[in-house]
């Protein structure tokens, strides 16, 4: 379900949006599964749309400015490296937001910490490091995770922090160029392949083959030569993963 360009936006209370939020994701799964509704539905569902995208556009603002404030601190890395620094953003979609609350049954939209995300890559890790750092000191983080010294169980890597602007929740992914790359790969596969490996599901060789990747990236990155034995290991892995990554066979797997 996305939502239609008609409906407006309109402000209500944190309760009646978690519940009209809640109601469009259960409709999600109605609708995908074939099911109809009558007229009655129709007219609260558009209500709740426009509590829903009143509650997403409340985060345009504050993700604008976020995104602005922090070019200020990649600035003089902008000016001091040939490799690529950018700033992007996103205000998350609506079909993603229901999407999410229907992964997360208990989450309530109110307290969706990334509805508005800001995204850094930096040339190296130092960098991105010094500007955490930075950004730590002076905004006020609501929360930080270190997924490079700890990494998710996926292999996923980058600095996260919630960030309160204006009075909204914002998620900044500071990452290096290898760390998108690794992640904009999973990403990009399960949109093509139909497997939505980003959320863990799909064949666990192809897992494993991700696993290995961050780890060649990670020492590429620290500009260590991988062992010869971690080599042959990721090169098996991706034999066993290749299957899963350039056949039809990958959709029947996607519960696997």
């Amino acid at each position: 379900m996305s939502r239609p360009a008609f409906v407006q936006p309109r402000a209500g209370t944190v309760s009646q949006v978690n519940k009209a939020a809640r109601r469009l994701a259960q409709l999600r799964i109605e609708l995908l599964s074939g099911a109809e509704f009558g007229p009655e539905k129709g007219r609260q569902a558009i209500a709740d749309m426009g509590l829903v995208e009143g509650w997403r556009d409340m985060h345009a603002g504050p993700l604008r400015a976020t995104s602005a404030n922090l070019r200020h601190y990649i600035r003089p890395h902008s000016a001091t490296s040939s490799a690529n620094v950018s700033v992007t953003q996103r205000l998350k979609k609506f079909s993603t937001i229901l999407d999410k609350l229907n992964r997360y049954p208990t989450m309530q939209l109110s307290r969706m910490e990334d509805v508005g995300g800001v995204r850094a890559i930096l040339p190296s890790q130092d960098t991105a490091d010094e500007v955490t750092r930075r950004l730590r000191k002076n905004w006020t983080v609501h929360r930080y995770r270190d997924y490079v010294r700890d990494p998710k169980p996926s292999g996923y890597r980058a600095l996260h922090l919630i960030v309160v602007k204006k009075g909204v929740k914002i998620e900044l992914q500071i990452r290096t160029a290898l760390q998108d790359l690794w992640a904009n790969q999973v990403e990009l596969d399960s949109r093509y392949l139909h497997v939505d490996f980003k959320s863990g599901k799909g064949s666990e060789l192809v897992h494993a083959y991700y696993l290995a990747m961050s780890e060649f990236f990670a020492m590429r990155e620290a500009s260590e030569e991988p062992p010869e034995k971690f080599m042959v290991d990721l090169t098996s892995r991706y034999r066993l993963a290749k299957p899963y990554l350039t056949s039809s066979q990958t959709r029947s797997d996607d519960g696997r």
